[in-house]
């Protein structure tokens, strides 16, 4: 079998949370040989030549900001980039705009309606993305740029869009970006939350064989 990304391919910027280190000894993830970077104690250039870029979710904003411009550069160059949940992404993703909703944690106990609804039905995007992977939760809503393709919005009470929570950005730099308002890591590190562990299975999945489709 091969391994989903070569031993230096794939980075997880995080702070050294419970739930962040939980997930990197994750046997599961052992295949995709993550190098992990601390936002504190690592060097910029240790992400500089990373085909995979993974932004953990729930990072402390003024440790993240030295990080954003060689993410960015990152996909200038033609990363793929992953973005998860609590990053305030709308102060340096460009074009992006992030607005705080409450979130509905227990919907499928309590029989709340969630709002969200899947987008783009033909997107070669949804081959990796199951539902369960992508229906669970939110920390607030994104307006993409232009070009870029929302997987899921959020919807008001009275069917009127609201924002995305999930979106594909193929058009905007040489690279691929994912943002999602979710947060995988955390879940999954913490042991909570259906549909997490999917979201970041599948994203990392996505991610990998993305790039070996277009290399």
């Amino acid at each position: 079998m091969n391994d989903p990304a070569p031993a230096s391919g794939i980075v997880l910027l995080h702070g050294g949370s419970h739930a962040q280190l939980a997930t990197l000894a994750d046997p599961a993830l052992t295949p995709y040989r993550i190098r992990p970077v601390h936002i504190r104690t690592g060097a910029p250039d240790e992400i500089a030549a990373a085909e995979v870029i993974v932004v953990a979710d729930r990072l402390r904003p003024d440790l993240l900001r030295r990080w954003t411009e060689p993410v960015l550069a990152g996909l200038e160059r033609g990363a793929t980039v992953l973005v998860f949940g609590e990053n305030e992404c709308g102060r340096w993703l460009p074009g992006v705009r992030e607005q705080a909703r409450p979130t509905v944690f227990w919907w499928w106990r309590t029989g709340e309606n969630h709002r969200l609804r899947k987008l783009a039905p033909g997107h070669p995007a949804w081959e990796f993305f199951a539902d369960r992977s992508v229906i669970w939760h939110y920390h607030g809503v994104l307006e993409p740029p232009p070009g870029a393709v929302s997987l899921v919005d959020l919807y008001t009470e009275e069917g009127t869009r609201d924002g995305s929570i999930l979106y594909l950005d193929e058009t905007s730099t040489a690279g691929k970006l994912l943002v999602t308002t979710m947060d995988p890591v955390y879940h999954h590190g913490s042991g909570f939350m259906p549909g997490a562990t999917q979201l970041l299975y599948s994203a990392l999945h996505w991610a990998t064989r993305n790039r070996e489709k277009t290399c």
